[in-house]
């Protein structure tokens, strides 16, 4: 079957998308960017019935302040993101993930629903969201459900979501004022390609310039984002010295569960993964001290 051959059904409306969703036999699949799918159907491995074409409908692209949560509907892009006032006040970890995701053309296109639904363990956007706490709400023609994101993959390319339902919405916690967050991403030309590994972290310091919690989450080491529980525990022992920071790196190298791939081996990824951490923890540590 030629990508040429695949039936594209393009609903103007939530409502009509959810109709068709509710209607179907289990073969359709979401597109809106595309930037994942068109790669996935050339190599054979995206070949649904039929595609639901969400691109147009307007109503799922938008960055909101809203009682305290930001709330992000799943058409918004990566330009849209890099370029909200309320993400770079609020969430700038998303911000700077979003800039490290592909060409600028790749910006453009992509959505940050796509990189959810996707579900790669690599995805750049989904370890930022998983230390801001985010929650996906999920939508079908029987009513909508809210989905911690950490609930909500199972695996490599697999999640929670039902074959009738839909994101429709994506909340975040605002980062506190006395929060910093970091993303660091290993690809083999930089922010052209998918990651061999990344981190996101983000560190809450007293006037003391101590920490006083954090969170970590990796991608790419793991059939899924997974948070570093081990890591974050050891963020407020002590001030994070460079020996600290040292001892954090090394437990790091420790939780990661890598696996060896055409892009990578285990090792490599453990040892990288070390590596980011320490260089995010370096540069947090520094712009706490600049601010």
């Amino acid at each position: 079957m030629r990508v040429s051959e695949i039936d594209v059904i393009n609903p103007n409306s939530v409502m009509e998308c959810l109709d068709i969703l509710g209607k179907n036999n289990g073969d359709y699949r979401l597109i809106a960017g595309g930037t994942d799918a068109v790669v996935r159907m050339k190599d054979g491995k995206w070949r649904p019935t039929v595609w639901i074409n969400i691109k147009d409908i307007d109503s799922l692209r938008f960055i909101n302040m809203i009682d305290n949560e930001i709330h992000i509907g799943p058409l918004t892009t990566h330009s849209d993101l890099i370029k909200s006032p309320v993400l770079n006040k609020h969430a700038d970890l998303i911000v700077e993930a979003a800039r490290q995701v592909g060409a600028t053309q790749i910006q453009n296109m992509g959505t940050i629903g796509g990189n959810m639904g996707t579900a790669s363990p690599a995805g750049d956007l989904i370890p930022p969201l998983f230390v801001l706490s985010a929650r996906l709400e999920l939508s079908s023609l029987s009513g909508k459900r809210i989905i911690p994101i950490e609930e909500f993959f199972i695996g490599p390319g697999k999640t929670v979501m039902l074959p009738n339902e839909m994101i429709t919405k994506i909340i975040i916690t605002p980062q506190k004022e006395n929060e910093i967050g970091i993303f660091e991403k290993l690809g083999p030309r930089k922010a052209q390609a998918i990651s061999i590994v990344n981190v996101a972290c983000s560190l809450q310091m007293d006037q003391n310039r101590k920490c006083i919690g954090g969170k970590i989450a990796f991608g790419s080491v793991a059939p899924t984002v997974i948070r570093a529980k081990k890591c974050e525990a050891m963020l407020t022992l002590a001030d994070l010295d460079e020996n600290m920071i040292e001892n954090i790196g090394e437990v790091a190298w420790k939780e990661v569960m890598p696996i060896s791939d055409i892009r990578a081996s285990a090792i490599y990824r453990r040892d990288m993964a070390k590596a980011l951490l320490k260089r995010g923890l370096f540069r947090l540590m520094k712009r706490w001290e600049e601010a």
